[in-house]
């Protein structure tokens, strides 16, 4: 097995194990295991200790050793003799988590998404804990769910991506090859993956990837072209000539919005556009094919389009008045505004997390444990907090590198109140508040709970503000513009997640907030050290909303950033 593959069965096991109702921290260090494999950049069956990955212990470091000598684990096994494996697509369905499946299959004998869809209306809303609402929106779900169709992550597309794009660069016949598609576009979710290369061997190229030992199954094999299914995905593999390869990088990268109104630009200047290349309406010439992006462009006229922007959401306005934002990189971040340690439920300690900050290059790092009500969390009592504050500021002082600082992730009460009183609030570096429980309240006494918080002089930023996950949750109902209209007001800033089955807040949202002066923070959430990485993914969607780095207060140097927290709200 491949780690992608490892990945997923790993993920199976701590789904099965959720639905059976085993301890959260049995269930946490199977995900945790998973995430920790997702990262590594080798590959486990290459490793000769597997124990050196991060939260890997003897007894799953057993199981991740089966899986990549392509044994079924014991575990593995057990569980899905007791419990039917398809409940894991159940899970998968907006509003429905592994307990809810669980609940599903003991309570109404549900195995799989078609018992669901064709349940007879009213079962499930006379459940305990269910109502109408709930119900439609589950039916709805599962009735245009395709298990085939599920899209990945974008962690789990970014790396079957990159394994794939460095087989095709590592061939000798391949003179240039990028990722294309959905994937290129940094979209928050892939279906399917498209690879683009080029090459003065076409057939040869091609050959060598339908043969590869990472094909499941091969759909479609010509001398420029291939189609395969590689672990649970489509992939599609096409190649030109070197002086083709922007016309077709471009025209599979899309996106469609954006290749249809770019078309319609050109007839009226008189150039027609194909995947082919370029020509001037009304003659016999040929399509020219284009060799770069860049030149494609310039050859209409145009700057330079980063392919984040591709969405025909005013980005060719902007390139033709030479108003494209300067969009923000990865390496404009300076710290991580919100990150857990194992003071609640992460598990990295203070000390750890720190240095796999320093290794990043960040000048500042703020540590946001769970505040006390949530207790499946491991929540901090307020005298814990305190315990934590002195801890922060003793390793604070032990590193010159990097100025760590003690905030809270507080939870936001379903009357709008926080979590811990305002005096100990004040003691705190940073407070971000966010929503962990009552998600089902309505549009109104949401969106009234969160101004509340907003309102508070001691947050700084409300975190992960919809609440969604991705594949799994829809938003919470909540009023987003009256959110950024009260934060704009207050001088409150709204997280980007940059967990990828977060992503919260979404693109639109994060762009209307920009147009409302109202600044952001990007943080991981990360609750180990690997997933200080996760940074790109936020990074990536910040871009597709047109940030600079200007509207991002973790952008800021550390003396700046210092100042803003003096300065308050």
């Amino acid at each position: 097995m491949q780690n992608r593959e490892i990945v997923r069965a790993l993920e199976t096991i701590a789904t099965l194990m959720e639905i059976k109702d085993e301890s959260y921290y049995r269930v946490l260090g199977y995900t945790r295991a998973a995430e920790s494999v997702a990262a590594s950049g080798r590959e486990v069956r290459d490793m000769e200790d597997v124990t050196e990955l991060a939260h890997v212990g003897k007894t799953t470091a057993e199981v991740i050793r089966d899986l990549a000598e392509d044994r079924t684990p014991q575990v593995l096994t057990e569980l899905s003799e007791e419990i039917p494996s398809s409940l894991v697509e159940v899970t998968r369905l907006p509003n429905v988590g592994p307990r809810t499946a669980g609940r599903l299959w003991r309570e109404l004998d549900i195995t799989n998404v078609e018992d669901l869809a064709g349940m007879e209306e009213g079962r499930l809303a006379a459940l305990k804990g269910f109502g109408k609402k709930s119900e439609e929106r589950i039916l709805r779900a599962a009735k245009m769910y395709n298990s085939t169709e599920r899209r990945m992550l974008l962690d789990e597309a970014s790396a079957l991506g990159e394994h794939l794009l460095e087989f095709v660069r590592s061939h000798p016949d391949t003179e240039r090859a990028e990722i294309a598609g959905s994937l290129r576009r940094r979209k928050e979710t892939v279906g399917d993956l498209d690879i683009v290369a080029a090459s003065v061997d076409q057939k040869v190229l091609t050959d060598a990837f339908a043969e590869a030992p990472f094909v499941d199954e091969v759909v479609a094999h010509g001398p420029t072209k291939v189609s395969i299914v590689c672990g649970g995905a489509d992939v599609d593999l096409r190649i030109v000539p070197p002086e083709a390869f922007g016309t077709l990088l471009h025209h599979f990268t899309g996106g469609q919005a954006h290749n249809i109104a770019l078309r319609e630009r050109a007839v009226k200047n008189g150039i027609n556009i194909s995947e082919y290349g370029l020509k001037r309406i009304g003659t016999d010439e040929d399509y020219q094919p284009v060799p770069t992006e860049e030149e494609f462009y310039a050859r209409l006229d145009l700057p330079y389009i980063p392919p984040e922007l591709r969405e025909d959401a005013g980005e060719i306005q902007a390139a033709e008045k030479g108003a494209l934002p300067n969009l923000v990189e990865v390496s404009d971040v300076r710290g991580d505004l919100h990150v857990h340690t194992n003071y609640s439920d992460g598990k990295g300690t203070i000390e750890s997390m720190a240095e796999a900050a320093i290794a990043l290059g960040y000048e500042y790092l703020i540590f946001c444990d769970h505040s006390q009500s949530l207790k499946v969390a491991n929540g901090l009592a307020p005298d814990r907090l305190r315990k934590k504050m002195d801890a922060v500021r003793k390793a604070d002082d032990k590193y010159d590198e990097i100025r760590l600082l003690c905030g809270s992730e507080v939870d936001i009460l379903k009357d709008g109140a926080l979590d811990y009183e305002d005096d100990l609030l004040a003691e705190l570096d940073f407070v971000v508040a966010s929503v962990h429980t009552s998600f089902g309240i309505g549009e109104e006494a949401m969106t009234g709970r969160i101004i509340r918080a907003i309102n508070n002089p001691h947050v700084r930023t409300i975190g992960h503000p919809t609440g969604r996950i991705l594949n799994r949750r829809e938003p919470y109902e909540v009023d987003v513009s009256r959110l950024i209209k009260e934060a704009a007001a207050t001088n409150t800033a709204l997280e980007l997640n940059s967990y990828v089955d977060r992503l919260d807040l979404a693109v639109p949202y994060v762009r209307e907030a920009m147009n409302a002066s109202v600044r952001i923070t990007i943080d991981t959430d990360a609750h180990d050290e690997t997933a200080l990485s996760l940074m790109k993914f936020g990074i990536s969607q910040a871009r597709r909303a047109w940030v600079e780095k200007e509207g991002i207060i973790n952008c800021l140097p550390l003396a700046e950033f210092e100042e803003y927290l003096r300065a308050g709200k």
